[in-house]
This record gives C-alpha cells, sequence and structure tokens, in this order.
C-alpha cells in the first residue's frame, strides 16, 4: 500500500503539468503574443494555469476524500500545500464554465506578477496582456450574468475575484515549497523547448 501511496500523488501532479503544457500549446491567444512576450510570460502563465487546474482537478476527482492519497502528498509536498488546495476550494465556484474562463483569467492577470529567485525578470508589453485578460474578465461577467442574473452575478463575481487572490497568495507561499519550484522550472523547460521547434519549424 505505501508504494501505492507515493505513486498516485505522483501521478496525479504529473498528469497536472502535463495538462498546463498542453493548455499553453493549445491556448490562441498565449500563442498569438509576440516571441519576447512569450518567453517574458512563460513562467507566471504556467503557475497560474497549473494552480487553479490542479485545484479543480482536486475537487473534481474528489481525491481529497482518500485520506492515504492526501497523507501522500502531505509527505511530498507538506502539510502547507494541502492546506492552500483546501483554502482555495472554498471560494471555487461550483460552474464549470466559470472555472474553465477563471483559469484563463487568472493566466493573463498579468499584474499579480510574482517574484523569486529563479524568475527572469524580461520586459513585457503590458498593453496586449491587459486586453486579453479584459477581454475574458468580460465574456466572463457577461456569461455569469446571462446564466444567473443580476444579484447573483454580483455575488459569483466576487467570489471568483477572492478565489484569484486566494490562489495568488498560494503562489506566492509555493515559492518556499522546492519541490513545486524545481517541477515547474521542468514544465517551463519542456514548454519552451516545445516553442522552440513550433519557431524552428515555421521558419523552415
Amino acid at each position: 500500500m505505501k508504494s501505492i501511496d507515493s505513486t498516485l500523488p505522483t501521478q496525479f501532479f504529473m498528469k497536472a503539468y502535463e495538462t498546463t503544457g498542453d493548455y499553453f500549446n493549445s491556448n490562441n491567444d498565449l500563442r498569438r503574443l509576440s516571441l519576447d512576450n512569450h518567453y517574458s510570460f512563460l513562467r507566471n502563465a504556467a503557475e497560474s494555469i497549473n494552480c487553479l487546474g490542479t485545484i479543480f482537478s482536486w475537487r473534481r476527482s474528489q481525491v481529497y476524500k482518500c485520506k492515504h492519497f492526501v497523507n501522500a502528498c502531505i509527505d511530498l509536498y507538506g502539510q502547507a500545500s494541502v492546506d492552500m488546495i483546501e483554502h482555495i476550494l472554498k471560494y471555487l465556484d461550483s460552474d464549470i464554465v466559470i472555472i474553465k474562463l477563471a483559469l484563463s483569467l487568472f493566466t493573463f492577470s498579468n499584474n499579480i506578477t510574482i517574484f523569486s529567485s529563479i524568475t527572469t525578470i524580461n520586459s513585457i508589453n503590458t498593453l496586449d496582456i491587459l486586453h486579453i485578460q479584459n477581454t475574458y474578465a468580460e465574456v466572463t461577467w457577461k456569461y455569469i450574468l446571462y446564466k444567473y442574473g443580476f444579484h447573483q452575478s454580483i455575488q459569483r463575481f466576487m467570489n471568483l475575484i477572492q478565489c484569484l487572490l486566494v490562489a495568488t497568495n498560494a503562489l506566492y507561499k509555493a515559492h518556499d515549497i522546492e519541490k513545486h519550484e524545481n517541477d515547474i522550472e521542468l514544465l517551463v523547460e519542456n514548454i519552451e523547448l516545445g516553442l522552440l521547434l513550433d519557431d524552428i519549424e515555421h521558419i523552415n
């Protein structure tokens, strides 16, 4: 049982990292950014996608109900990381469409950039990013308004903002988790390699 307990959480998080890469490569807004913006924006985008995507999968798959799984996650990433996930879950909307929109909105919220000791600080064309961010915010609001009416929409949108703020705080704290930082670095390197190969293919 011990080997299973340690293997499944590792597979769960590795699949989350793979899905993050797939999302990044399939999002047309991300791919339309200039090359300079692409690479400057990459790490923060990868962290944002991975954060909400992992938490969504955590709830959707209901792995939190498995005590052995949760304990194995604590062994891998520490109690604080599991506490952060459970805290964000309190604010995560039950509407899957809102969560998907929130994922893209959070990804392009470059005004919440968090710098760590291994972050390379490069210039980003903020206007391009803000334009995309505003588009996602508008689409999200219109969807909520259409689906739930004005009064419920205000509450849900405020709750969404709270969710993103809590997730931002979690990203900041996650920089103290060495395994997380190493995993993100590997993810970013793999995405960069994919972008480089795409660039070479387009040149040819």
